[in-house]
C-alpha cells in the first residue's frame, strides 16, 4: 500500500518528460536546476556532485556558488543550459515554454512546482526516483514528518498574531508584499503555532499597506524582505503591539524566503521568533 501511495503522490506531483540525453553506461548524471527549492531538493538527496548548473538565486549548499549560473527564474538561459549537455533539467510549472524549448533540443525535463510542503516532498520522491536516489528521498520525507510532528507538539497555548513580510521599498515601508494563506511561510506558521494576520485574504501574497498593518495589530513582525537585511528601523513608527514589544525581526534564511526540504531548521528558526521575549 506505502508503495501504491508513493507512485500516486508521484503521478499527481511533478511530471516528467522529454528524452534523455544519451550517456555511457555508468557515466555519472549532469543536472541542472532551474529554481533555489529544486537546487536544495537535489542537495537533501545528497545529489548536489551532480550538479553542473543552476539558476542565479540558487546559494545553497554553498558549493553551487562555483556553478555556472544558467539565468533567473524567470529567464532561463537555454542556449547556456544546452551547452551544459545536462541529462535531466528540474524546472517549476512557470517554465512551461522554456521546458518545451529544451526538449525539442533533445533534454529530459522534470516539472516540479515547489510552493508547499506537499510540494517539497512529492518533488523529493520524484526527482529521487529519477535518479537513483529513492532511498534517500524516504529518509528525508521521514525526517520532515517527525520535525512536524515535534513542532505541533511544541506550539505554545496562546497563538500570537503575525505578519510576515515578504517584499517592501528600500529604507521605507512602500510597496508592501506579504504573506497570505496557502503560501510556504503560512503552512510553517500554523505548524509552530502562529497566526497569521492575513489568513483571510483571497492571494498567497497579497500587497497591502500601511492602513492594512495598522488595522491587523500584529503581535509579532516577520520582515522576510531583501530590504529588512539592512535592518527593521523603518517599522518603528508604526504603532502596532508588535513595534511596542520589540518583536520585529529581520529574518533572511534561505529555507524561509523559499520551499526547501530544511523543514526542521525553517520550523525551529520560526518557533524562536515567537517565542515570548
Amino acid at each position: 500500500m506505502r508503495a501504491v501511495v508513493i507512485c500516486l503522490l508521484v503521478l499527481l506531483g511533478c511530471r516528467e518528460e522529454g528524452t534523455s540525453v544519451p550517456r555511457a553506461s555508468g557515466a555519472p548524471l549532469r543536472l541542472v536546476s532551474l529554481t533555489p527549492s529544486a537546487t536544495e531538493v537535489i542537495a537533501a538527496l545528497d545529489a548536489t556532485a551532480q550538479l553542473v548548473g543552476v539558476d542565479e538565486y540558487s546559494t545553497f549548499p554553498p558549493e553551487v556558488a562555483t556553478l555556472p549560473k544558467v539565468g533567473s527564474f524567470l529567464a532561463p538561459n537555454l542556449e547556456m543550459i544546452v551547452a551544459l549537455r545536462p541529462t535531466l533539467v528540474i524546472v517549476d510549472d512557470i517554465h512551461k515554454p522554456s521546458a518545451a524549448a529544451l526538449r525539442d533540443a533533445g533534454l529530459a525535463t522534470v516539472e516540479c512546482p515547489i510552493h508547499s510542503l506537499p510540494d517539497v516532498e512529492r518533488a523529493l520522491r520524484t526527482v529521487g526516483a529519477r535518479i537513483g536516489k529513492t532511498a534517500e528521498a524516504e529518509r528525508v520525507v521521514e525526517e520532515i514528518e517527525r520535525a512536524l510532528v515535534a513542532a505541533r507538539a511544541a506550539r505554545p497555548a496562546r497563538r500570537p498574531r503575525v505578519l510576515a513580510v515578504i517584499d517592501r521599498e528600500a529604507g521605507g515601508l512602500g510597496n508592501l508584499v506579504a504573506v497570505g494563506p496557502g503560501s510556504w511561510i503560512d503552512e510553517l506558521l500554523a505548524v509552530v503555532g502562529g497566526e497569521n494576520v492575513l489568513a483571510a485574504s483571497g492571494v498567497r501574497y497579497p500587497k497591502i499597506s500601511l492602513e492594512e498593518v495598522l488595522r491587523a495589530r500584529p503581535d509579532v513582525i516577520l520582515d522576510l524582505s531583501y530590504a529588512g537585511r539592512a535592518g527593521t528601523d523603518a517599522w518603528q513608527a508604526v504603532d502596532v503591539p508588535a513595534v511596542k514589544a520589540g518583536r520585529v525581526l529581520g529574518l533572511a534564511e534561505p529555507y524561509l524566503v523559499a520551499p526547501s526540504p530544511r523543514v526542521k531548521a525553517a520550523l525551529e528558526t520560526l518557533a524562536k521568533a515567537l517565542a515570548p521575549p
